[in-house]
């Protein structure tokens, strides 16, 4: 029996799963009378994180920062802009649809004027186009009598409605993809035009693929999108000017099945894989300002948008010894949902993994294999631009009882040029690890602790990051009861005139 229940803690059947929601549910509506707090307390508002005064609005503030850092690193700096006649659209990237490596979706503060085939960026560098709009049908839902009876005493509540706010973009990465291109000057001085889209695959990199270049002696340079409107009104057209990468050569030297060849390609200047965090749709049916300026005071708090509700954990442990797991009093009742963030503060504890009608089993952060999107910013200076850092993944607790967090950047990861700017020489940089953009039901913005962050050794190493001030499950907690919020940030009013745009 009790190999049995280990193998099922391990991985939940479904069929399974709900046979014991409807054998335990007397025990659990009966558990909480034994603590009446355990009701007085439901859905109450926020309070202090980790039981010192001021702790929590300070976190608050510094998740707010983030939040600001995070939207003016979307915003192109070394690229002329804003452009004439082009409105910039926020979209955040989210990660909890399903895709294939060359596509992400977006999040979108307003999916009206996107159109099929517009280009977005992200900062000074282009990322790709529009694929897909959002599907516009209006949900139905359509429960039956028995549905519709629980919901009528409270037992149920009607399900979250699909996003309507999802926009598809193929990336510059997918072999279909192509955008024109050239080298703003070589070692020589030389201009140099081709066409970039798909991937150079090498051993320990990833490169853009280069097609039809105008010369193969030119050997380096800063590669942008070229394509002058006076020749075609496109997408390219749009982009030009902004960046791909820098143009790389190398030797690939002979194996088995490929003889020695020559190899050029585009160094890209994102991590197209775990970097891309928030980005600009730039569409020219928009109505509004040409630019995004983001005021702190703009920024909607993590805890401040609705959809929280206060809870305590009635029970912890497993009954698998080596999970870390918890329960609590509430579940589809009020809303909660599978993947819903669990907070102490503005401190992630851990994410709802179940939920049945009257309770919900929470994975926290230390259960071994808990997944979590994450972004890194130094301690000592909260207005940087974070390092996306990707998924990083649960490794359980160390000797010291900390909670341990596995990294292992992506092949195209630019995490060693940002540790050498923020710790010149030791790359070894103190940093804050806050939750990252897409996951469905958790915040961008929420606290998973500190902890010293260093380069893996070598292409596809990896790293134990040892976190410091992680929430605490015992405390008094809120779960998500809705989606993950979407900044809206307030934009100047100033329209770019004359010299001010091209």
């Amino acid at each position: 029996m009790a190999v049995g229940a280990a193998l099922l803690a391990m991985r939940p059947v479904e069929p399974f799963e709900r046979l014991a929601d409807l054998a335990l549910a007397p025990a659990r509506l009966l558990s909480p009378l034994g603590e009446p707090s355990l009701w007085r307390d439901q859905g109450r508002a926020p309070q202090e994180a980790g039981g010192l005064a001021g702790v929590l609005e300070s976190e608050r503030e510094l998740s707010g920062q983030l939040e600001l850092s995070i939207l003016r690193s979307a915003e192109p700096r070394l690229v002329p802009w804003p452009i004439r006649g082009v409105v910039p659209i926020p979209g955040e990237v989210d990660v909890s649809k399903s895709m294939d490596r060359d596509r992400i979706s977006l999040r979108v503060s307003d999916p009206g004027p996107i159109e099929r085939g517009q280009a977005v960026v992200a900062g000074d560098v282009f990322v790709g186009t529009v694929e897909k709009i959002p599907e516009r049908e209006p949900y139905r839902d359509r429960p039956g009598l028995f549905e519709r009876a629980l919901r009528r005493i409270g037992l149920s509540s009607p399900p979250v409605p699909p996003p309507k706010d999802l926009v598809i973009v193929r990336l510059i990465t997918d072999p279909s993809a192509r955008v024109g291109a050239r080298i703003v000057a070589d070692q020589e001085g030389r201009e140099c035009r081709m066409v970039v889209g798909g991937l150079e695959r090498l051993e320990d990199r990833v490169w853009l693929a280069v097609h039809n270049p105008e010369s193969q002696a030119t050997r380096a340079g800063r590669v942008i999108v070229h394509e002058p409107t006076a020749v075609v009104e496109s997408v390219d057209s749009v982009a030009s000017g902004f960046y791909l990468g820098d143009l790389r050569r190398m030797t690939v030297e002979a194996t088995e099945r490929a003889p020695r060849r020559r190899v050029m390609g585009v160094d890209p200047l994102l991590d197209f894989e775990a970097g891309l965090n928030q980005v600009l749709v730039l569409t020219t049916r928009g109505r509004g300002p040409a630019t995004v300026q983001p005021r702190r005071s703009d920024i909607v708090g993590v805890l401040d948008a609705t959809g929280w509700y206060g809870v305590d954990m009635t029970s912890l442990g497993d009954l698998c010894p080596w999970r870390s797991t918890g329960r609590l009093g509430v579940g589809r009742n009020v809303g909660v949902r599978a993947g819903a963030a669990v907070v102490d503060g503005v401190r992630l504890v851990g994410r709802v993994s179940r939920s049945d009608q009257i309770g919900a089993t929470v994975a926290l952060l230390d259960d071994p294999g808990f997944r979590v999107t994450a972004l890194a910013q130094p301690v000592d200076d909260p207005e940087a631009t974070p390092l996306v850092l990707g998924t990083l993944e649960s490794a359980g607790r160390d000797a010291a009882g900390r909670v341990s967090l596995r990294w292992r950047p992506a092949s195209g990861s630019r995490h060693g040029e940002w540790l050498e700017q923020h710790a010149p020489g030791t790359g070894v940089v103190q940093v804050r690890l806050w939750t990252g953009s897409g996951m469905r039901r958790v915040p961008r913005g929420l606290l998973l602790g500190s902890a010293l962050i260093e380069a893996p050794d070598g292409p596809g190493g990896e790293r134990l990051m040892h976190l410091e001030g992680a929430g605490d499950p015992g405390a008094s907690l809120l779960v998500r009861t809705g989606s993950a919020r979407l900044a809206r940030p307030a934009a100047s009013d100033a329209t770019p005139t004359g010299e001010e745009a091209r």
